[in-house]
């Protein structure tokens, strides 16, 4: 079998459909991995207004968002940015320049093909060459194949946030 050409390229404004439709299928999937049922899908969720919040966050905060093409077809992006300390970093931790992983897609049929990890290690050159001592990904916890990815990329749990439903009728 003949191993596919990746290329790895920043993003072009000619990418935002492209881009926002794999959004929307991660949505998709994340909204089917939630047992509380709280992360919208389909028609509730609007990808493009995401996209138009994801892209404010970008010019904010020295953002990139760099996409995997095989044979011309993007199978993957991931969307970073460096975002100022301020507010409770200062009271909470030393202040230190970070890199933030908002989004990373790998289509369903490119996973284990190598490409989310060239994205990761794209991501993570920008973020060392603009002075990030760290990186951070935030992952939902029923996510545990992104969970694992991660840990296999060398990152490690370091807050965790937790979540109790209370009943609709507690009588």
């Amino acid at each position: 079998m003949q191993k596919m050409k990746k290329n790895i390229r920043p993003y072009g404004p000619a990418d935002r459909p492209k881009l926002t439709r794999l959004i929307a299928q991660l949505q998709e999937h994340i909204a089917a991995l939630d047992p509380h049922r709280r992360q919208k899908s389909g028609r509730d969720f609007d990808a493009d207004a995401y996209m138009e919040n994801t892209m404010k966050k970008i010019r904010k905060s020295r953002g990139m968002i760099f996409v995997a093409e095989v044979e011309s077809e993007i199978v993957g992006c991931i969307i970073g940015c460096i975002p100022p300390p301020g507010g409770n970093d200062f009271l909470e931790c030393y202040p230190i320049e970070e890199g933030c992983i908002l989004e990373f897609i790998v289509s369903e049929n490119s996973r284990g093909s190598g490409v989310g990890s060239e994205l990761m290690q794209v991501m993570e050159n920008y973020f060392i060459k603009a002075g990030c001592k760290f990186s951070r990904v935030a992952c939902f916890a029923p996510n545990m194949e992104a969970h694992g990815f991660y840990k296999k990329c060398g990152y490690e749990n370091r807050n965790i946030d937790m979540l109790k439903e209370h009943l609709k009728n507690n009588s």
